[in-house]
């Protein structure tokens, strides 16, 4: 059953993705232009590490897509009940989403998914440095409001911080996903995996790219950090996991 977004009421594009322990499958919907999934009552924390690199890989193919402006409410796309803002945490990582309060599911921006899967760190103050004497303007990841960076450390729309996409984390589920089909006896696959590992792996040249790229997209309002870093590293993802 196809699902309307609760943002922009279009269509959602739906996935098939595998789900911890069994390996069943779940549907994930997304929409593109909202930076938007629904996961289906606990999907989120279900999903296999092969299908959270798939959702990074999307994220990063819908990081030039025109993004539109979010709602401050939402209502369930299966019940219509109001869906609830919540902040969670995930060891420690906190993030927030929307869930519906008889639970039925949960909407989450792609900003919050990453951060939920430990995809995403906040610069450091070297870093932040660095960004600030070269970008005097980036867009919100969470949001797509801009930042003064001379003068704001946060969105001041929506209060989300300034993020990087962060390798390290994606090279970790690479790992994850590695070690998955060492047990299962695939060895080809491990081997696959364990460079796309090494690849992904944070290097301060990945990182003078995404700032690069940052201000070459400053006069034309898309110079969102998370966004840049998602596109890159889906691009290695897509090899990956055609």
């Amino acid at each position: 059953m196809g699902l309307n977004c609760p943002n922009c009421t279009g269509s959602m594009e739906v996935q098939l993705l595998e789900a911890q322990p069994t390996l069943r499958g779940v549907e994930t919907y997304s929409c593109a232009s909202c930076n938007l999934f629904w996961f289906d009552r606990t999907a989120s924390v279900e999903l296999a590490p092969k299908a959270v690199l798939g959702l990074f890989e999307a994220i990063g193919k819908a990081s030039t897509t025109a993004r539109t402006p979010l709602a401050s409410h939402f209502s369930c796309p299966r019940c219509q009940s109001a869906l609830a803002y919540t902040h969670d945490l995930q060891r420690t990582t906190r993030f927030t989403y929307w869930r519906c309060e008889m639970d039925r599911g949960q909407l989450i921006t792609f900003n919050q998914f990453l951060r939920e899967k430990n995809f995403i760190r906040t610069p450091t103050p070297a870093e932040l440095e660095r960004l600030r004497a070269m970008v005097k303007q980036i867009s919100c990841s969470q949001c797509g409001a801009p930042i003064d960076l001379a003068k704001d450390d946060a969105c001041p729309h929506c209060g989300a911080a300034i993020a990087l996409i962060d390798p390290d984390g994606v090279a970790k589920a690479l790992r994850d996903l590695s070690a998955g089909a060492a047990l299962a006896g695939t060895a080809g696959a491990t081997g696959a995996v364990d460079a796309a590992a090494t690849r992904a792996t944070l290097s301060g040249a990945q990182i003078d790219a995404i700032f690069d790229a940052a201000r070459l997209r400053e006069s034309d309002g898309t110079s969102d950090l998370v966004a840049i870093g998602a596109a890159a590293i889906g691009g290695l993802l897509g090899a990956l996991m055609s």
